[in-house]
C-alpha cells in the first residue's frame, strides 16, 4: 500500500498556528513520524500469547538497523526457539541445534519476514495505515507523566480491514512452499486495538500493545486466531545487529544446491517487468492517465482487470493527498469544505503535469530481495512553492489581522492559484524505486514516496 506525501511545510505551518495544550492525533502522529525516521537501529522486546489451532506464549527480541537494513528476530514460543538474521550478504535461520544459511525460496521466506517486521518495528503506526489512510486522525490523546497515549479509536469496519490486510500480508509469505496454504481470499478480521506509548520530550515510541482477531481458511477448514502482543523499544544502543554462528558443516550443504540459484534470464526478464511497471504506475498516480497506466503495464492478457487497478491508484493518489494535505493543517481542518480539497488537488495535479521522468534501468537486488528501478526525474520545489503563499498569511494570523475561516480561504485560494501558475522544474534526479513480484506480471511498489518525494520536492 502507498504513502502519499505530507506537505511538510503545511505541517510546520499548522503546528505554528495551533493551540497550546494537548496535541491532536494528526499533530502527534507528524511527531512521531519525524522522530521514527531520525532512529538508526532499534531493539524491541516482544512478549506475547496467541490463541487459535494451537496455543503458545511467544517471548523474543527483534533487532534492526535501518540504514543497513540488516534485521535480526529471536523469538521463543512455548520454550522452543528460532533465530532469522539477514542483511545484504547473507540470510540465516537457527532452529534448535540445527543451523543453516538459507537460499532459494526459504531466503526469500526468511527475507520477506525481517523485511516485513522491520517495517512494522521502524513505525508501527505508519505501517498500519497501509489498510487505513485516515489512521493518524484516529486516536484518542491521553497524557500521563512524561508520556503522551494513543489510543486507536477506529469503527468497527476499519478495525475488520487493518486486521484483515495484516493477515493477509504475513500469510502471502508463509504460502511460500507451505503444504497447508491459507487462503487469502477467505481471511476475515473480527477486532483490532493498538495503543501507543509515546516519549513526550523525544516523540519516540515507548511501548505498542497490539490485540487482534481472525478467522483463516485452511485446506476447507476455519480456523480462528486470537493474538495479544506488546512491543518495548530502545533506541540507538546497538553496536551490531545480533548475528546467529553457523555451523560450517550446515552452511556447506545448504548452498551445495545449484537448483536453488536464481535463473538469470528470468530475474533480467522480471527486472524489465518491474520498470515497466513503475513506468505504468507513474503514469496512473503524478499523470492521472489511467491509459497509459493500461497501455505501460506488463500485464497484457488482462486489459479489464489492469484498468481497474490504474483507476484505484489514480483515485487513491488523489485521496491520499487530500487527507495529508488537509491532516496536516491540523487544527484548522474542521475549516475545510470538500470543495475546497478538490480545488488544492485538482491543481497540484496541474503543476504535477508539468514534470518529466524516464525510467532509466531495472535489475534485482540480492541485498534488498526486491528489483529496484532507477526513474530520473524532473521535479519541482514544493515547499517553496506553499512558502510564497504560507509566511505572509502566517504573519497575518499571528498578528491578529485573519480569523481562522479568512486564514483557510486564503490558503485555499492562494495555493490553488500558485500550484496552477509554472512551476520551475528542478535539474534531473535520479532516485531507486522498490519494486517487488507479486504473481505472473503483478508487481507492487514497496513506497510510492520513493518516486513521488522527486516529483514533489519538500526541501
Amino acid at each position: 500500500m502507498k504513502k502519499i506525501m505530507n506537505t511538510s511545510l503545511a505541517l510546520s505551518f499548522a503546528l505554528l498556528l495551533s493551540a497550546c495544550g494537548m496535541p491532536s492525533s494528526e499533530e502527534l502522529t507528524g511527531d512521531v513520524k519525524e522522530a521514527q525516521e531520525k532512529v538508526k537501529n532499534v531493539q524491541v522486546k516482544v512478549t506475547g500469547k496467541e490463541e487459535g489451532s494451537s496455543d503458545y506464549q511467544v517471548n523474543g527480541v527483534q533487532e534492526f538497523d535501518f540504514k543497513s537494513k540488516a534485521g535480526y528476530i529471536n523469538t521463543k514460543m512455548n520454550g522452543e526457539e528460532l533465530k532469522m538474521y539477514h542483511d545484504g550478504d547473507e540470510t540465516l535461520a537457527v532452529a534448535g541445534e540445527e543451523s543453516t544459511k538459507v537460499q532459494g525460496e526459504e531466503k526469500k521466506y526468511v527475507t520477506a519476514l525481517i523485511n516485513n517486521a522491520r517495517e512494522l518495528q521502524q513505525n508501527p503506526i505508519r505501517y498500519y495505515q497501509k489498510y487505513d489512510k485516515n489512521l493518524p486522525d484516529e486516536f484518542d490523546v491521553t497524557e500521563k507523566d512524561k508520556e503522551y497515549v494513543l489510543t486507536f479509536n477506529g469503527d468497527k469496519d476499519k478495525k475488520q480491514k487493518i486486521v484483515a490486510g495484516d493477515a493477509k500480508a504475513y500469510y502471502k509469505i508463509t504460502n511460500q512452499g507451505s503444504d497447508t496454504a491459507v487462503d487469502l481470499d477467505q481471511v476475515k478480521g473480527k477486532d483490532f486495538s493498538l495503543v501507543v506509548t509515546i516519549d513526550k520530550e523525544t516523540k519516540q515510541i515507548k511501548k505498542v500493545v497490539k490485540n487482534q482477531s481472525y478467522s483463516v481458511n485452511v485446506d476447507g477448514k476455519t480456523e480462528n486466531s486470537n493474538s495479544k502482543q506488546t512491543y518495548t523499544y530502545t533506541y540507538n544502543q546497538l553496536d551490531n545487529v545480533t548475528k546467529p554462528k553457523v555451523e560450517a558443516k550446515a552452511a556447506a550443504a545448504s548452498t551445495d544446491s545449484s537448483t536453488e540459484t536464481p535463473n538469470k534470464e528470468k530475474q533480467a526478464a522480471y527486472a524489465k517487468e518491474a520498470g515497466q511497471y513503475v513506468d505504468a504506475l507513474i503514469q496512473a498516480t503524478v499523470y492521472q492517465n489511467t491509459d497509459q497506466f493500461v497501455a505501460k503495464h506488463p500485464n497484457q492478457q488482462d486489459k479489464k482487470q489492469v484498468k481497474e487497478k490504474g483507476e484505484f491508484q489514480k483515485s487513491s493518489f488523489v485521496e491520499f493527498f487530500e487527507t495529508n494535505f488537509k491532516g496536516a493543517l491540523s487544527s484548522l481542518s474542521s475549516n475545510i469544505t470538500d470543495e475546497q480539497l478538490n480545488e488544492v488537488s485538482s491543481a497540484f495535479l496541474k503543476a504535477l503535469s508539468s514534470t518529466k521522468y524516464t525510467i532509466k534501468d531495472a535489475a534485482y537486488s540480492d541485498e534488498d530481495d526486491a528489483y529496484v528501478v532507477q526513474v530520473e526525474i524532473q521535479g519541482f520545489n514544493d515547499a517553496s512553492v506553499l512558502a510564497e503563499v504560507m509566511t505572509p498569511l502566517a504573519e497575518k494570523y499571528q498578528a491578529g489581522e485573519l480569523s481562522n475561516e479568512q486564514l483557510v480561504n486564503k490558503l485555499i485560494d492562494g495555493v490553488a492559484k500558485r500550484y496552477r501558475e509554472p512551476v520551475e522544474l528542478l535539474p534531473a534526479k535520479t532516485v531507486p524505486v522498490h519494486v517487488v513480484r507479486n504473481g505472473e506480471q503483478d508487481y507492487e511498489v514497496l513506497m510510492q514516496d520513493e518516486y513521488l518525494l522527486t516529483f514533489a520536492q519538500q526541501s
